[in-house]
């Protein structure tokens, strides 16, 4: 009987995947994996943010003297007891909420407890703008949550990086302003009308209109439409009367408890700025193209690419650019345009009126970048092979994101190391020696002329007996005086 041939396995051979070469070198000669998609988490994105923030708090001059004499001085005064007030604080106009400095104090007053009234003051000056930081990488990295979950993840890496890198955002984003705050507010209340979350946008809205600067209100008029086409008034009018009570009632009393009388100092602001109180033309005019000047030096590429989203939109609409129409997007994105129509009508002008759009421009600018490089694809193609088109597109996009990263960094150094003296010098005062037996009616007076406008603040006056005084020069304007803490509320 034959018996059965033995059935033997074969020894397996190596795959040319496997050799030695291709495990060394990463090569492999199967066929390519298709190629993953690689996002980048919300935590993640935040953490960069914080990060970039964070050297804007370090290294970061204070750009304008308004945001020293209107709100670094006065929350010096709250923690110290000392500090100079414009007449904007004076109880005859009681313009400025002191809410607003009390909500920081939140942060600084136990830093000030912690470091002291001497050197300790420069940590917390920087403690504070740390706060700033936090609340700014928040509000950017819940807008880049809703672009990556709405648009797309490239969209979303894109404008992290503009972000990141903005010498725009490196100077607004940590400002002791109004302007910045409601920028938070905005930027988050962009995020929640892409979310379809009507109630934080209600939320957010009033949080950056009634704590924080009133007259951009403009900028969330296109959120109030979008809020009475497709919502329902009724759910969020009981919320909104809540806020307001809590807001108005609180804000009163502390205007009470500071000016000394009964008033309200946001109506006081919305009156003299808006209903022809007064004049904002006396402190300057410009031409209308001061936005557009400033805004290349602070945005460079940016600006530009932002400004004619609503042309991509449009070639979107008509299916030229192959992306999809969104029109939450251009939603979310409108007020750039209002509030630049709003501002540029006006005969004053100043820089930090625009960081209230500064994170919603590099949005757009974002999304302008991924629809051209879509469509330079989509043309080249026609005339060239895919693949060479597609070469071509990535190339231009990438050309202009390096240009944007260059000029923004550079912008940034330049504004740190050409303007950083101030900050620096102030830092370098000798401390008194405790040997010198100063009494507190005891005063070194520290004198500026013409540069008074670059005084940092008083948190770089490193003890309690300095003061800063003025000596007579070529300004012949109203200059700051000192608080006068025996007065119930601010000086008359």
């Amino acid at each position: 009987m034959a018996s059965q041939p033995s059935l033997r396995k074969r020894r397996p051979q190596p795959s040319p995947d496997k050799s030695w070469s291709a495990e060394l070198f990463g090569l492999s000669a199967s066929k390519p994996k298709a190629k993953r998609n690689r996002t980048i988490s919300t935590r993640v994105a935040c953490l960069l943010l914080f990060a970039a923030r964070l050297l804007s708090v370090y290294f970061s001059i204070v750009h304008d003297c308004d945001e020293v004499f209107n709100y670094w001085e006065p929350l010096h005064y709250l923690l110290y007891g000392y500090g100079l007030q414009t007449w904007e604080y004076s109880a005859q106009y009681a313009l400025r909420p002191y809410l607003y400095l009390l909500l920081h104090t939140t942060v600084a007053a136990p830093a000030a407890l912690w470091f002291g009234s001497e050197s300790g003051k420069v940590a917390v000056f920087h403690i504070t703008k740390a706060s700033l930081a936090f609340f700014s990488a928040v509000s950017e990295a819940l807008l880049y949550r809703a672009v990556h979950r709405h648009l797309s993840p490239n969209i979303a890496k894109m404008f992290l990086l503009l972000l990141c890198v903005s010498s725009g955002m490196f100077t607004s984003a940590t400002s002791l302003l109004p302007s910045s705050f409601t920028m938070y507010t905005l930027t988050a209340a962009s995020a929640a009308v892409l979310n379809s979350d009507h109630r934080r946008v209600v939320l957010y809205a009033m949080v950056g209109v009634m704590w924080g600067w009133a007259v951009a209100g403009v900028a969330f008029i296109p959120y109030a439409v979008l809020l009475l086409l497709v919502g329902n008034p009724m759910v969020y009018l009981p919320a909104g009367v809540v806020f307001l009570t809590g807001t108005v009632v609180p804000m009163i009393g502390c205007d009470r408890l500071f000016y000394g009388k009964w008033t309200f100092s946001l109506w006081n602001f919305v009156c003299y700025n808006v209903f022809g109180g007064g004049d904002s033309a006396l402190y300057g005019v410009e031409g209308p193209s001061f936005y557009m000047r400033n805004g290349l030096n602070n945005l460079n590429f940016i600006l530009p690419l932002g400004l004619i989203y609503p042309l991509v939109a449009l070639l979107d609409l008509f299916q030229v650019t192959g992306n999809e129409w969104r029109p939450r997007v251009l939603i979310a994105l409108s007020p750039i345009y209002v509030w630049l129509a709003a501002i540029t009508a006006l005969p004053h002008k100043e820089e930090r009126f625009m960081y209230v759009i500064y994170p919603l421009m590099c949005l757009a600018a974002a999304t302008t970048l991924a629809s051209f490089r879509t469509l330079t694809s989509t043309i080249l193609g026609k005339l060239f092979s895919r693949r060479f088109a597609r070469w071509i597109s990535r190339g231009a996009t990438a050309v202009v994101v390096i240009a944007i990263v260059v000029l923004s960094l550079s912008r940034s150094i330049a504004l740190v190391v050409n303007y950083g003296a101030p900050m620096r010098l102030y830092s370098q005062l000798p401390q008194i020696p405790e040997e010198a037996n100063m009494t507190n009616s005891d005063v070194v007076s520290v004198c500026v002329g013409d540069e008074w406008y670059r005084y940092p603040s008083s948190f770089f006056l490193p003890g309690s007996s300095y003061r800063l005084q003025f000596v007579k020069s070529g300004f012949d304007g109203m200059l700051p005086i000192a608080f006068n803490a025996s007065q119930v509320g601010s000086c008359e």
